[in-house]
């Protein structure tokens, strides 16, 4: 089978507005029949493209043993800068490796690799985009629709090639046979992901944390996501698998991959190294770590919250985090000790800290307000001086003053 999109676009409106959005159309050609299927999608993306090829095998009723595509990054990248040679990409190769088939891209610049595909895109241009150019389609499904009916008119049009039979005759007679059955469970598309297993040999792909073996601590890891599905890889070598959890910010953990006694080690992070580090703090930071321990079933599951809580307590702050500790393990306090609840202990005592009087002296008063006697004159602020200012030429500023001793008034 080649496969293509077609350079000329399509296009749906709005019913409301009227905005026009382009739609490209996928075409799969079968070779020797001429056999050609055609769909519009609103984008070339990968999604759309492994879809197109999912509705094409469908349409055929079968799996072709190979699949031609051209150098589209959708299907191959480059393997090397400057070099021209291409590899099939992990999620093209994933989607064909479940339809038991496989892709071989075209050369750069051959376009011939392709050249039944490349004669079907120019039917599917002149006999379905050219004869709906008149239509308005209201949605991608009604476009489908339309194309699906002239796709069909395509096929089964009589003559062909010369003679008195359709390209729907020539594929049921020699090429259906050829074509492998389709899967027994449809395709589900995949998702890669590259993590890192951290010190509590957890991983975490979108606010979950998924466990694996212990001994995978510190190491960079592949993520593979089928359907609801979770594969955890390390140097191609499947280490442990999940299904995908439907909340957040939660725990996933196989209890083989918990340590033995938790046992201590560089690489992992233990009962053992969070009481040291709150020994450092003090003796109601040791108990709230406790019992944030212990209130897991796994205690591996605690070591985020452990290590959240003691980074409260950095720089000046590890007096606030044993006094919030305190409040929080004091028997008469019923509220579970978690980060949040020791977040928040925090930011009370610090605007406790913050309402407190300070001992910094009161500004002294101002000076009492003195006004003139009655019937005196105010000259407070006023410029005093010499009659010299005052006379004729000083004011008409033909002397000056500083200058002239005979001055009149």
């Amino acid at each position: 089978m080649q496969v293509d999109w077609a350079g000329t676009k399509m296009a749906v409106f709005d019913p409301i507005t009227g905005r026009k959005t382009k739609v490209s159309v996928f075409v799969a050609s079968l070779p020797y029949s001429g056999m050609v299927f055609a769909r519009g999608y609103l984008d070339e993306k990968s999604p759309n493209w492994l879809d197109a090829h999912q509705q094409a095998f469908e349409f055929f009723g079968g799996i072709p043993q190979v699949v031609i595509p051209d150098n589209a990054s959708t299907a191959s990248n480059q393997i090397a800068r400057g070099d021209r040679a291409r590899d099939v990409n992990r999620a093209y190769r994933d989607f064909l490796e479940h339809h038991r088939t496989a892709a071989v891209p075209t050369r750069p610049v051959k376009p011939q690799d392709k050249g039944n595909v490349e004669a079907g895109v120019k039917v599917v241009t002149n006999w379905v985009i050219g004869r709906l150019a008149g239509q308005r389609f209201a949605s991608l499904d009604d476009l489908n629709t339309a194309v699906a009916d002239q796709v069909t008119a395509i096929n089964t049009r009589t003559p062909f090639r010369g003679q008195q039979i359709s390209r729907k005759d020539l594929f049921d007679e020699y090429e259906r046979p050829e074509l492998l059955g389709l899967p027994e469970s449809r395709w589900q598309p995949v998702t890669w992901r590259k993590s890192k297993v951290n010190r509590d040999y957890h991983i975490e792909i979108a606010t979950v944390k998924y466990s694996v073996p212990h001994t995978f601590a510190g190491r960079h890891v592949d993520v593979k996501i089928t359907g609801d599905r979770l594969t955890v890889m390390c140097d191609g070598d499947i280490i442990a698998t999940h299904t995908v959890s439907p909340r957040q910010h939660v725990y996933v953990t196989d209890p083989d991959h918990v340590p033995d006694q938790h046992q201590q080690s560089s690489d992992l992070w233990s009962r053992a190294y969070f009481l040291r580090q709150a020994h450092k703090v003090g003796p109601h930071t040791v108990a709230a770590i406790t019992s944030v321990l212990d209130a897991r079933p796994i205690e591996a599951q605690g070591y985020r919250t452990c290590l959240n809580i003691l980074a409260l307590g950095k720089g000046d702050n590890k007096a606030l985090l044993e006094q919030a500790c305190r409040q929080l393990v004091d028997a008469d306090s019923p509220r579970a000790v978690s980060y949040t609840a020791v977040k928040q202990r925090l930011a009370a005592l610090r605007a406790q800290v913050h309402a407190r009087p300070t001992t910094t002296d009161a500004p002294p008063p101002p000076a009492p307000r003195i006004d003139p006697a009655p019937g005196s004159r105010d000259t407070r602020g006023a410029h005093l001086a010499g009659p010299e200012h005052f006379s004729l030429d000083a004011l008409l500023g033909k002397t000056d003053p500083a200058h002239d001793e005979g001055g009149q008034v």
